[in-house]
């Protein structure tokens, strides 16, 4: 795991930065807040951190209600839920899991499940918590 920090706007935040393998999006994409920041102008700081916040609050409802739905076998409402995820997940730059939900969205857009759907279900949970830690980050800026 590599940090990297950024400054943006006279403030600085340090978050990881985690590849994986060749053609493996990475855990966390900066740019992606680069651009929150943008949009969000005089306010950058306390915008991003109550994003991050309430991205970490409303996910771990959702995936506490993913591995519901899996478990009901309810997979409209798991792709919806995955939809939700990779959208969201995407614009803070959490492109593993965002990844990991368009494959989950996709694999039960058809209202079933198939060999693949419990290991992606698994693997939303693993991606967000490895997330955390740039959650946290981000919903603490610096002074």
């Amino acid at each position: 795991m590599t940090n990297i920090t950024r400054i943006s706007q006279g403030e600085a935040y340090t978050a990881p930065l985690m590849t994986g393998p060749k053609g493996e999006a990475p855990l966390f994409d900066p740019a992606a807040i680069e651009t929150l920041r943008k949009v969000a102008g005089d306010q950058a700081s306390s915008f991003v951190a109550e994003m991050a916040q309430l991205f970490f609050d409303e996910t771990a409802k959702a995936v506490r209600e993913l591995r519901s739905g899996s478990d009901h076998g309810n997979w409209r409402a798991v792709s919806r839920l995955a939809h939700s995820l990779k959208s969201s997940s995407a614009t803070l730059g959490l492109m593993r899991l965002s990844r990991v939900s368009k494959a989950l969205e996709l694999d039960t857009q058809n209202g079933a499940s198939s060999p693949e759907t419990e290991g992606l279900v698994a693997e939303v949970g693993e991606e967000f918590k490895q997330a955390i830690p740039i959650l946290k980050s981000l919903s603490d800026p610096p002074a």
